[in-house]
């Protein structure tokens, strides 16, 4: 009998512990997808994906249902419905962020693209115009739409720049003291937040966006000194917020690489400035059928302006005359005086881009260039010295001759 009573003891023993290690799997299993959907709303990127997570989440919901009494017990201070409350919550606060950020993001795009477009249309035009060489008749409408789309991108680019520098900024209070110092609970409430807000993305956003604009739009001197202005102020709220995230993040390996990335986009973005001021320069050449080398700093303009000019020299009296001084009138009068000395040189010399002796060196090489289209008439000079020779002469010997008069008078 005692036998059989220590059998049925056993056997309920183990049946308890197969159903309690049943329960702990679900719950295990419950927290583990649950996780997963906080991560998943964290990371969203687009309003689509968060919408597709309410469908899941809603099916997620209705699984775990028949455990609700199991989970209201493991899930303490929370229960099965606070925690579907929770990720419904965050929903909307995540959703409500990028309602703000897309409407920006959507009203750039449209005009992107249609920068885009009018800069290949005007492009062409303006190599059309070139043909016409002496009637340079330009397309006013279409030139006057495409610098009021370049300036509406712009303002919208520094309208979502605004609002991606005040939520930086709301950051700033909470990381202006020593973040070393902060405890992991601070740490994971600075975290949780700047995900809400979804920095990050927003931030590699905007930077990857002021790059684009600056390769797809051909602008001038004073455009690039708002553009770089700018840059200047997104780098310097950044550096009061982004090393400090850096240090917050060190432990998540994935965020701390995406600070890297940002760090990235801004050299690019900078490097960016320099080279659309590079390619503007160039494009001025262009659009005077003069087609130079791409070049990208000082030493590389000096080089291939000189050399442009140097082959010019040499090929004088090879080909015709008259186009000898066609190239010549249109780069020295029509784009180096005109545009490049005027309008960019300033920019260039201000911002190190070139040295005051790279310029002397250029001007010294058209001067050189200029001795070979238009050699100083020596002609002239002869017939004047002689005038002025025979002038001498003369008043020598009317002066001699007057003398002479006036001794034979005193005789």
């Amino acid at each position: 009998m005692k036998k059989y009573i220590l059998i049925n003891l056993f056997i309920a023993l183990i049946a308890s512990n197969v159903f309690a290690q049943s329960d702990y799997e679900i719950v295990q299993n419950f927290k583990n997808r649950y996780q997963q959907f906080e991560q998943q709303i964290k990371n969203a990127v687009t309003l689509e994906e968060l919408n597709s997570l309410t469908g899941e989440i809603e099916r997620f919901k209705n699984e775990f249902s028949t455990y609700k009494e199991l989970l209201d017990k493991s899930l303490y201070p929370d229960n099965f419905e606070k925690s579907f409350d929770k990720l419904g919550n965050s929903l909307v606060l995540r959703r409500t962020d990028f309602t703000q950020i897309e409407t920006l993001q959507t009203e750039v795009i449209t005009l992107r693209s249609e920068v885009d477009e009018l800069n290949k249309k005007n492009a062409e035009l303006l190599n059309q115009i070139q043909l016409l060489e002496v009637q340079r008749r330009k397309d006013a409408e279409t030139i006057a739409r495409l610098e009021k789309l370049v300036s509406e991108l712009r303002t919208s680019l520094k309208k979502r720049d605004e609002l991606v520098y005040a939520i930086i900024d709301s950051l700033s209070p909470k990381l202006s003291g020593d973040v070393s110092a902060l405890t992991q609970k601070e740490k994971e409430q600075i975290i949780a937040e700047t995900e809400k807000k979804n920095v990050l993305y927003i931030v590699k956003k905007s930077l990857r966006d002021n790059t684009r604009f600056l390769e797809v739009t051909t602008l001038k001197p004073e455009d690039l000194k708002d553009v770089k202005e700018q840059q200047s102020n997104f780098v310097s709220l950044w550096q009061k917020v982004g090393p400090k995230l850096v240090d917050v993040y060190a432990g998540k390996k994935d965020k701390a690489q995406e600070l890297k990335d940002i760090d990235a986009l801004f050299t690019s973005w900078k490097t960016g400035i320099q080279r659309e001021a590079w390619e503007s320069i160039r494009e001025d050449f262009a659009l005077n059928n003069i087609n130079l080398q791409s070049f990208y700093n000082g030493n590389e303009f000096t080089e291939i302006i000189t050399a442009f000019i140097n082959d010019e020299i040499k090929s004088y009296g090879v080909k015709s005359k008259e186009e000898s001084q066609r190239v010549y009138s249109v780069f020295v009068d029509s784009v180096w005086f005109k545009t490049i000395s005027n309008e960019w040189m300033p920019y260039l010399l201000e911002n190190n881009m070139l040295s005051a002796q790279q310029k002397e060196m250029i001007e010294k090489k058209i001067a050189e260039w200029k001795e070979v289209i238009s050699p100083k008439d020596l002609t002239l000079i002869y017939v004047g010295v002689g005038v002025l020779i025979v002038l001498i002469v003369a008043f020598f010997m009317l002066r001699k001759k007057n003398g002479t008069k006036g001794i034979q008078n005193t005789n």
